[in-house]
């Protein structure tokens, strides 16, 4: 039950986010987004259920492969909140940096990885367990892996730098959101990439 709850919450949630993208973005721009932050979250999630030494997820009431319904729809609506949060942060206390390229997907990346703490920590309680991970995950935080919060920034990090470059081409608003569905592939391997560096890192530091 509390698995149909939290898939209940997350869609609603990232249809929140659609409906404000829609009105303040523009068709094109929240297609691009949120479709693309779909495919990411789909995708890779059925990619790193191949992989060993990740997590698992056997609580769900829907799936697409092996990823849950939910991780589509979870990615999607945490990047798109924190980006926006983050912008609100930068025009309040730094303007000159709102639209710098790097700065706004760093600041959003930070945002993202705060909010990773409640939520694998709420994953991993023994009455929920929306996902698990393996014994050998290294821990810091009321079981969390230490690799949470910087799997979560970098995932944003790498999704809203792409984004924001492609928004930016000078080219029609329906180009661009199909240009950036497929350079969502080119964000999974980036992040897959950079998870698996970090870990390693946090393997020999920490171990």
């Amino acid at each position: 039950m509390y698995a149909e709850i939290v898939t209940l919450t997350v869609m609603l949630g990232c249809l929140l986010c659609i409906i404000h993208s829609w009105f303040y973005r523009g068709k094109w721009q929240t297609a691009g987004f949120f479709i693309g932050g779909f495919i990411f979250g789909i995708l890779r999630e059925n990619i790193v259920s191949l992989l060993p030494g990740m997590y698992t997820y056997p609580n769900h009431p829907f799936y697409i492969g092996s990823a849950p319904i939910m991780m589509g729809f979870g990615w999607s609506a945490s990047f798109y909140a924190c980006w926006m949060i983050g912008n609100r942060l930068l025009e309040a206390f730094a303007p000159k940096w709102k639209d710098n390229g790097w700065i706004v997907p760093l600041t959003a990346a930070i945002i993202t990885a705060t909010l990773s703490l409640p939520v694998e920590v709420a994953a991993g309680a023994a009455q929920t367990l929306w996902w698990v991970w393996p014994p050998e995950a290294v821990r810091v935080l009321y079981e969390m892996p230490a690799i949470v919060p910087f799997g979560w920034a970098g995932a944003a990090f790498l999704f809203i730098f792409f984004y924001r470059w492609t928004e930016g081409r000078k080219a029609t608003p329906r180009t661009n959101a199909a240009l950036f569905m497929v350079l969502t592939l080119v964000v999974i391997a980036l992040h897959l990439v950079y998870v698996f560096i970090v870990r390693a890192i946090i393997v020999l530091l920490l171990a």
